[in-house]
């Protein structure tokens, strides 16, 4: 069960004590599964009473009483408005903040350092879903009399709000879209007339009279002034008679969210209160413009010069009132920004390149000014457009390269709503699935909706220019596909939740809502969500081959048509994208691929291992050229790293592989064989296996056992004396310290494979008993079904996987990631691609992470993704991980800090372990911690793609008209012909 907010304990006490105890006796008990809780959501809406028993007078001195005239006369004074029934008090005390009555809001309750941000977010999202679900729970109790007032919900809303701007803590930058937000979902005035009402009232009518959803879907995806004339003309021809308010309705808030200078008269109040004269100036400045103004080119300007201008004053306004109508004004300049927008939608095939990227960075600016962007995101977008138009004719590579920067800003625009709001839509969405849309009908409704069209007409035009053509089963895609790793594969296209739980499967191509980090091998992946671009499981596709594209928001649907259907996947090095039907066309393709060598295969070098050694060996004494003999990379690097930077390598000892061996030697059971031999038959049982479904169930009972033997298996006396002595010599007294136990095997970092994040790391242990625990765990870990799985195809000899554990001190990093001493998305050298985020093992578990390019000879950096991750990983005092939340800010890693990365990526480029097979140099993977401004070092291994997908002959004729035409310019003052 959610724990219980301190809100919901103090609107629990409103319930009369009669129910009061009868509900309490009802949740002693956990809440119903999820479907049932669906059950009673439904039934809310259905009732004519809503989520109500009955209604009650709420005195203020606690008093209960029943509905009559003045009841709370003589108790100080009261609200009357509608009681909750037993079922919605039951999901407000499982976490739920459902049927929220904001008559009952307190001033401080969203305020201080116990701000309840969380039941805030709630409300938002329910009050989302009351617009965009004909009022939701509260249908039937709209007609309710007394359940809900509207004069008291609007009081009570506005007591709030404008506690929050009285509160310094609320002019935190990484609060003000969750702020601005509140302010546009809270009923603090009437919302008709905006590009939300309308688009829900539009939803509304179309449930009503389905003949009416062609004209609701042009209104949600391409709306423009006409179409309230469209609307009234529906009407008269086709309408049903019984809904002809309704249409006039939705025509008339048409007309009024296309009505110009909707501001004005906002910005002229705000001027004569402010107490900034530049604030009043600029205000007085806007009124004019919006005034005199009539074109939507210079509007849509206007509207975003203005809103940066508001939001950067915004923090200086300190009188509440006057905050809350600049917050409004804002709101009504998205509005003038979506309106314009949409006008010249109209009307842009006629504009050329240049015009078109003018109309990106006004465009940006409204974004920025609404808190879809930070100011370092918009800085990046203008950077880019100034980077394009420095070339006058940019070469046309350089050119799409940039707009494929550009088209991050609806990905960025996602993650601060998700920063926002992530957590409680996935809570929210075991009860109610449509949660879901409130991200998708905020962007649409905002300028976001704009900007995209723009975007998407650039990298179509600049596809065009290139030859390229994504292709989605038989359609021309223009724009869409943002490709992260190259391959080929062949599979069936299928949903994260596996065809309805379950397991994935290896021929999977998955469409998943982020790139996970548990995530077992698959044919290919489709993702929503990108994360780290340097997680463990991104790094291990991208070195398998195996392809992974980001999918807008707005081609979802059309994959989602083909769940379960046969596919083939195809990712150029170039970023050209086919989601194609599979069929006999593709045979030959695929066995080209097929008959080549396979370019990742795990060979152990026995030669070189020792497992005879089973002394625990401090970092100190080990050196990159013990991988694989006592130690896994891991160690060995670790080793390197400490000698030739010391104490910027948290201290610890290795486990060696030869104490996993000795233990191997013990019986399987009682009078049995030693584990080791019976691991060699099983492996060559499995081999011999040709039935694919028997061999996997005998992997699967295989991995079981021997993960159950190991977990129970005993060491012996002498290892826990030698283990002992190590950690107390190591760390200190038992207690005062926790470590950080990482699987450290001998297949893996290898020539041509990373294996990272396949096997256990078992963070922040304290105390003995627990670290040998977790021993054992890392021990198990190489035989879970997905490290088998991810490792098996491409092995040889695979009973010789034997894991080392290294054991280091935690270090309580306050920022930690990835860096990658090459730009991962080009190969080009002379980079680092960084990703770092607050707290601990940042970026390695597919975080949203701040993502950095880094040109290491100057130092420019460029911003490709901003850290939004809602939470933060920190060590516990206790042991293992806490989650808390994230600060939000717009920068995690300083000037001094990237200066540290620098100078260690220019010192490694030749350190030992970061050769191929032929002893050329590769680019380091390396994983860091900062603190005080302090660099750790906590891991390095090279970073290796697959040959085979950078190679293939099929995916290089994807890109081969690139090839030939990416030097030609791209004359920025032509219009473009798609």
């Amino acid at each position: 069960m959610w724990p219980p907010t301190l809100r919901t304990r103090a609107l629990f006490a409103l319930l009369p004590l009669a129910q009061l105890g009868s509900v309490s006796s009802a949740l002693a008990a956990e809440l119903p599964a999820s479907p049932t809780l669906r059950v009673w959501v439904e039934e809310f809406k259905q009732s004519p009473k809503g989520p109500f028993e009955n209604i009650r007078w709420f005195c203020k001195d606690g008093t209960v009483l029943p509905p009559r005239a003045y009841a709370c006369a003589d108790h100080g004074g009261g609200i009357q408005h509608g009681n909750w029934n037993q079922r919605a008090a039951a999901l407000r005390e499982g976490g739920y903040a459902v049927a929220n009555v904001l008559a009952r809001l307190e001033a401080d309750q969203f305020v201080g350092d116990a701000a309840d941000l969380d039941t805030l977010k709630q409300i938002l999202l329910e009050r989302f879903l009351i617009g965009w679900d004909d009022g939701w729970i509260f249908r039937g109790a709209r007609s309710y009399r007394g359940a809900l007032q509207i004069e008291d919900e609007e009081a009570g809303s506005l007591r709030a709000v404008l506690a929050m701007l009285a509160d310094p803590a609320w002019r935190d930058p990484a609060r003000f879209m969750l702020l601005r937000e509140t302010v546009r979902l809270l009923p603090l005035q009437a919302d008709e007339g905006s590009a939300s009402a309308v688009r829900q009232f539009a939803l509304v009518i179309a449930d009503k009279d389905p003949g009416f959803t062609p004209l609701r879907a042009k209104i949600h995806n391409q709306p423009d002034a006409g179409d309230a004339e469209k609307v009234r003309e529906y009407a008269r021809t086709k309408g049903k008679k019984a809904l002809g308010e309704q249409y006039a309705k939705l025509a008339a808030d048409i007309d009024a969210l296309y009505a110009p200078g909707g501001a004005t008269d906002e910005a002229v109040a705000l001027a004569g209160k402010v107490e900034n004269a530049k604030l009043a100036r600029s205000l007085n400045q806007l009124a004019e413009a919006l005034a005199t103004e009539t074109e939507a080119a210079p509007r849509l300007a206007t509207a975003g010069r203005f809103s940066g201008l508001l939001r950067k004053y915004f923090p200086s306004v300190r009188d509440p009132q006057s905050a809350l109508e600049l917050l409004q004004l804002s709101l009504a300049l998205e509005t003038e920004a979506y309106v314009a927008g949409n006008t010249l939608l109209t009307r842009i095939s006629r504009m050329s390149r240049r015009q078109r990227l003018a109309l990106l960075d006004d465009a940006a600016e409204t974004l920025y000014g609404a808190g879809f962007l930070s100011i370092r995101q918009l800085a990046g977008v203008k950077q880019s457009i100034a980077r394009i138009e420095a070339y006058g004719d940019p070469p046309l590579g350089a050119y799409r390269q940039e707009l494929r920067y550009l088209a991050r800003t609806p990905e960025w625009s996602g993650r601060w709503l998700e920063f926002n709001f992530g957590p409680q839509v996935a809570r929210w969405a075991s009860i109610e699935p449509e949660v879901h849309l409130y991200a998708q009908d905020r962007q649409r409704g905002s300028p976001l909706l704009f900007y995209g069209a723009v975007i998407d007409g650039l990298v179509l035009d600049a596809n065009h220019l290139a030859g390229i053509e994504h292709r989605l089963f038989g359609e021309g895609i223009g724009a869409g596909f943002r490709a992260l790793n190259p391959g080929l594969a062949r599979g069936v296209v299928r949903s994260s939740d596996g065809d309805g739980g379950g397991e994935m499967a290896r021929d999977g191509i998955y469409l998943l809502p982020e790139t996970t980090a548990d995530l077992p091998p698959v044919a290919g992946i489709l993702t929503s969500g990108e994360g780290s671009s340097l997680s463990h499981v991104q790094l291990l596709a991208r070195n398998l081959g195996i392809p992974n594209v980001v999918v807008a928001e707005e081609l979802l649907p059309k994959v989602q048509q083909h769940i379960g259907s046969a596919a083939v996947l195809a990712v150029s090095p170039n970023g050209v994208v086919q989601l194609a039907a599979d069929g006999p066309e593709w045979d030959a393709i695929l066995g080209e691929q097929q008959s080549k060598p396979a370019d990742v295969v795990i060979r152990p070098d026995l030669e070189k291992l020792d497992v005879e050694s089973a002394q625990l060996l401090p970092l100190s004494g080990l050196r990159a050229s013990d991988s694989g003999r006592t130690s896994g990379p891991k160690g060995a690097n670790l080793g390197e790293l400490k000698h030739h930077f010391g104490d910027m390598v948290p201290n610890g000892f290795v486990i060696p592989f030869g104490v996993f061996r000795r233990l191997l030697d013990q019986p399987l059971e009682p009078g049995g064989p030693p584990v080791f031999e019976w691991m060699k038959a099983q492996y060559d049982a499995i081999a011999a296996e040709r039935n694919p479904a028997r061999q996997e169930r005998k992997a699967k009972a295989f991995l079981a056992r021997l993960r159950q033997w190991i977990l129970a298996a005993d060491p012996g006396p002498e290892f826990r004396s030698q283990l002992r002595a190590a950690l107390q010599k190591t760390f200190g007294e038992d207690g005062t310290y926790g470590v950080f136990l990482r699987s450290d095997t001998n297949v893996e970092d290898l020539p041509g494979f990373t294996g990272a994040g396949l096997n256990l790391t078992v963070p922040y242990v304290v105390g003995y008993d627990r670290i040998v625990k977790s021993i054992h765990d890392v021990w198990a870990s190489p035989f879970t079904d997905r490290s088998y799985a991810w490792r098996q195809s491409h092995m040889e000899d695979p009973e010789y996987v034997f894991p080392a554990v290294v054991v280091q001190i935690g270090f309580p990093a306050e920022k930690s990631g990835v860096m990658v001493t090459v730009d991962v998305e080009t190969g080009e050298s002379g980079w680092l691609t960084i990703a770092v985020s607050e707290g601990v093992g940042g970026g390695v578990e597919g975080q949203a992470t701040e993502s950095l390019l880094v040109r290491e000879d100057s130092g420019e950096v460029r911003l490709l993704a901003q850290a939004t991750a809602p939470e933060k990983a920190v060590l516990s005092r206790a042991g293992g991980i806490a989650h808390v939340p994230a600060s939000g800010t717009d920068t995690v890693l300083e000037k001094d800090e990237i200066a540290q990365l620098i100078a260690f990526a220019k010192e490694v480029r030749e350190f030992d372990a970061l050769r191929d097979e032929q002893g050329r140099p590769l680019p380091a993977d390396v994983e860091f911690a900062f603190r005080g401004g302090r660099l750790a070092l906590l891991q390095i291994r090279p970073f290796v793609e697959s040959r085979r997908a950078q190679s293939n002959a099929y995916l290089r004729q994807l890109d081969a008209s690139f090839r030939a035409r990416g030097q030609q310019p791209v004359p920025l003052d032509g219009v473009p012909r798609v």
